[in-house]
């Protein structure tokens, strides 16, 4: 306004300027104001009186000509409605005889339509008076008169949101901590501000208005209703409405108005008071607008209030009323957070929020404790049951959600027998009445049903996960399902299908949690561990990255088992054992630690299948035992063999291959082949082939050893498993060339599976030769140091026996060394490998 009056002054008109907060206080206040200003402003009204009536005033400024004097009002938000009134009728009969500029916070008592609707009217309301990033920029420079730290122009803007004076008070702060030694962050709300809108705003409104402004500060977002149930006042939305209209720093967010949100550092002026002085009064706001959002399924901004009302029986009571939404909507976190600070007098009498405490406790694998934490809501089951101090529905959904959580510690320590057991009836007893609770259990059920290799009735199952998909509320629950689900489909060859899976459960658990969080590693480190196997390394490492470091958080072992051993491979694959070997260490303490033999016996296999290809036999067998194998004669599949059977099996077979027992290890191969193959365990069926195959090499059977890898190639060829033959060494990989290195006989899915197989081994690592070497010999690895050592002694003329006891193996396992170096030089016997290692200078 200052500037418009300079601007109009200079164009020759007078400038009337009136100041409402100078004394003006009624109409009569009004005139003599208004007269003294055309006085001063050069007006011939010294014969006016100021007493006269509104005709002979109205007449005066009408008849002006062409001297169209400027009529200023300042803060006409303090005027009187007589005032008001006589204001308006003087713009509609003066017209274009003056110009009147009225300056207000917020809306005054004229009535403006008229002069609207004839575009007599400019209006300039709050958006168009906050200043955008570059103005606010561009007005603090140039009234410090200095270039200001980056910083600190950051939290002005931030803080003041645009709103002018704001600025300008920062700008003095800025100026004056800029004499201060060390200087001072201006950030948040500063006594300057807050005396400004302590003076300037809230001690000037009504004792009706003020409540509104105090109560309403503990809301983030203001709406009708959560202000009427704040204040507990029906007529909320006419103060709303009042408050936005008088520009008391209320913000519209959206353009119906409907939700509207206080200028922050005015709210924490308002709110900061009202914490100082009232307390009591906060916590009673606090709890009203909890109950109020909890009513309306605004889970978090409810817990949040209850947080905030320090009430701490209220906060129990919160939890324990929203703990199963809360669960369904992923903030078990939450949950656990606020409710691990309650004291256990609170807890034991809630038991929703003990089973949710549970929930997270199992999710963390902290077994004890949420055990400690499911036998007391069983308690208070009891109790109530009993005593029938609840409707019979909330005692049975009480008892459903019990069971559930017992089933899910099963689960997370490995006890399948038992979950399978316990979940299929109380599957049945859910039947479609709870989305999230079937989900978890069809989720463990189908884990169990994989470690138990009772694959008869997986199509059921799979049509029972289907409908528990399209059940309304099962978004957050499908995460864990699908991440389920996804490895037994893995173990069955189902790998398109479990990718869909899996990458569908990712995508929304980075949208409820955020990428990197604990609730997407539960798909993620499958995914990479079906990336992994399909050979596409780059993917899987970004996830492991990414996501095993944060897998407690949410995951079970299988999580885990996925997260390690693929990390734990893609060392291996770039030729760091050591590192492999560190990952596996790490793992193996977690399995201890939290009591997981299922996770212990698949990361002892891994170890034994490192060692024993870097030519470790010793400390593989070192390894195997350190693992509690817990072996009473052979590892053959009888009774309830589990995976953890299985792991144990195939770390067993390739220590009794280095030690030369064919005729044993030949037998329990054979029997694990036939029991994976009748249960369906495709995957398994794959690696007792590969097993096999290798057994028959050391047999000289080379024959029957490409038969068996033929097979392994036509079960893996639909999942596209590539790793598993790579992963498996040099005898494998000789076996897959000499089978198919002339190309597919058949144009047929698995002969082109196999001469991609092909293809990548032949890229693998090689002894410098040119090509034509390679071809004419068969040349399909680098010899490895002990087998060099090996080669060297055989030129030496040294035997098996002899070699063995200078390098303290077994005469078995020199056998072994020795037709990895035939497979690899391309030969047969061991004047030849003498004579084609001098031809490619390894041996001189």
């Amino acid at each position: 306004m200052l500037f418009w009056a300079e601007e109009l002054r200079a164009q020759g008109r007078p400038v009337l300027w009136l100041a409402a907060r100078a004394g003006i206080g009624s109409k009569q206040s009004f005139l003599q104001a208004l007269k003294a200003a055309g006085i001063a402003a050069g007006l011939p009204w010294d014969d006016l009186e100021s007493g006269a009536p509104d005709e002979k005033w109205l007449t005066t400024l009408a008849m002006m000509g062409d001297v169209r004097p400027v009529i200023i009002v300042d803060d006409a938000q303090l005027l009187g409605q007589p005032i008001l009134d006589f204001v308006a009728q003087l713009s509609s009969s003066a017209r274009d005889a003056l110009t009147i500029i009225i300056a207000a916070r917020g809306t005054v008592g004229l009535s403006l339509a008229r002069m609207r609707a004839l575009g007599f009217l400019v209006e300039v309301g709050v958006a168009d008076l906050s200043f955008s990033l570059a103005e606010a920029t561009e007005l603090i420079t140039r009234t410090i008169g200095t270039p200001v730290d980056s910083r600190n122009l950051q939290d002005i803007i931030g803080d003041t949101q645009g709103w002018v004076s704001g600025i300008i008070i920062a700008c003095d702060l800025y100026r004056r901590a800029s004499e201060m030694p060390g200087g001072l962050r201006l950030t948040g709300l500063r006594p300057e501000f807050a005396e400004y809108f302590h003076d300037e705003v809230l001690s000037l409104q009504p004792d009706e208005v003020r409540n509104f402004l105090v109560d309403t500060s503990i809301l983030d977002e203001l709406t009708p209703s959560a202000c009427a149930a704040v204040t507990g006042d029906e007529n909320a939305r006419v103060m709303l409405d009042y408050v936005f209209r008088e520009g008391l720093f209320l913000n519209a967010i959206d353009q119906e108005h409907s939700r509207y949100s206080y200028h922050r550092l005015f709210r924490e002026m308002v709110l900061g008071r009202l914490m100082d002085r009232a307390p009591g009064r906060a916590a009673i706001m606090h709890r009203r607008a909890s109950e109020h959002f909890a009513e309306n399924g605004q889970l978090a901004t409810a817990i949040e209030h209850a947080r905030l009302s320090d009430d701490k029986a209220f906060l129990a009571d919160q939890l324990d009323r929203l703990a199963e939404q809360l669960t369904y909507s992923g903030y078990l976190y939450r949950i656990d957070e606020l409710g691990s600070e309650l004291p256990w007098p609170l807890l034991a009498e809630r038991p929703n929020l003990l089973l949710a405490l549970a929930w997270r406790r199992i999710r963390q694998l902290a077994f004890s404790s949420a055990d400690r934490l499911l036998s007391a809501a069983r308690q208070i089951y009891e109790i109530r049951r009993e005593g029938r101090s609840l409707p019979v529905h909330a005692i049975q959904q009480l008892d459903l959600l019990i069971r559930h959580r017992f089933v899910m510690l099963a689960a997370a320590r490995d006890d399948m027998v038992k979950v399978e057991a316990e979940s299929e009836p109380l599957l049945a007893e859910l039947a479609d009445g709870d989305a999230y609770l079937s989900c978890t259990l069809l989720a463990q059920l189908m884990s169990a049903r994989r470690e138990l290799y009772h694959f008869q009735d997986m199509l059921k199952l799979e049509a029972e996960t289907s409908r528990a998909l399209s059940r309304p509320g099962s978004d957050f629950a499908s995460i864990a399902l699908k991440s389920s689900v996804a490895p037994t489909m893995m173990a069955q060859g189902k790998t398109q299908f479990a990718q869909r899976f899996l990458e569908e459960a990712f995508t929304l658990a980075v949208e409820i949690h955020g990428p990197g969080s604990g609730l997407a590693a539960l798909p993620a480190l499958p995914l990479a561990e079906l990336l992994y196997d399909a050979g596409d390394l780059e993917q899987a490492a970004k996830l492991v990255e990414h996501y095993l470091p944060v897998v407690r958080q949410w995951g079970f072992s299988d999580q885990m088992a996925s997260g390690y051993l693929v990390n734990a491979r893609l060392s291996a694959a770039k030729g760091d054992l050591p590192g492999a070997l560190s990952t596996l260490n790490e793992a193996h303490l977690v399995a201890i630690e939290c009591g997981l033999d299922r996770l212990r016996s698949f990361i002892v296999a891994e170890e034994v299948r490192l060692l024993i290809k870097a030519g470790q036999i010793e400390e593989a067998e070192r390894h195997f035992l350190a693992g509690d194998p817990q072996l009473d004669g052979e590892p053959i599949p009888t009774l309830r063999p589990t995976r953890r059977n299985e792991s144990i099996a195939i770390a067993w077979l390739r220590i009794e291959m280095q030690r030369h027992r064919l005729g044993r290890a030949r037998k329990v191969a054979h029997r694990w082949l036939e029991f994976v193959k009748r249960a369906g365990a495709v995957r398994s069926a794959v690696i007792f082939e590969l097993l096999l195959a290798e057994i028959a090499v050391l047999q000289g059977n080379r024959s029957e050893a490409r038969r068996a890898v033929r097979a392994a190639v036509e079960m893996a060829e639909p999942a596209g498993w590539v790793r598993v033959f790579i992963d498996e060494g040099e005898v494998i990989a000789s076996l897959i060339i000499e089978a198919y290195s002339q190309g597919p006989e058949l144009d047929t899915p698995t002969d082109r599976f196999a001469v991609r197989l092909v293809s990548m081994l032949r890229r693998g690592p090689q002894i410098e030769a040119d090509e034509e070497e390679v071809d004419d010999f068969g040349l399909t690895g680098r010899l490895a140091n002990r087998e060099v050592d090996i080669l060297t002694m055989v030129s030496g003329g040294l035997r098996n026996r002899e070699i063995g006891d200078r390098l303290g193996l077994t005469e078995g396992t020199v056998k072994w060394y020795m037709q990895q170096i035939y497979d690899k030089l391309g030969v047969r016997r061991r004047p030849q490998a003498v004579l084609r290692a001098r031809q490619l200078g390894i041996l001189p």
